[in-house]
């Protein structure tokens, strides 16, 4: 499992609260603990992407 970061990494992250909040509105029901390693994991790929676009040639 990805350890939970506590540190801001330059932007806002999107709390559990509201992660259950938005996949309520689509008619997924999670959990706090479900919604953490969700975010978890949607920050950990965002930085890999991020990380392949800068490192590509232009």
């Amino acid at each position: 499992m990805i350890a939970n970061k506590s540190e801001n990494d330059g932007g806002s992250r999107i709390s559990p609260e509201r992660a259950i909040k938005l996949l309520k509105e689509d008619g997924i029901d999670v959990t706090i603990e479900q919604a953490k390693v969700i975010l978890d994991f949607m920050y950990e790929m965002a930085e890999i992407i991020v990380d392949q676009f800068l490192d590509s040639p232009q």
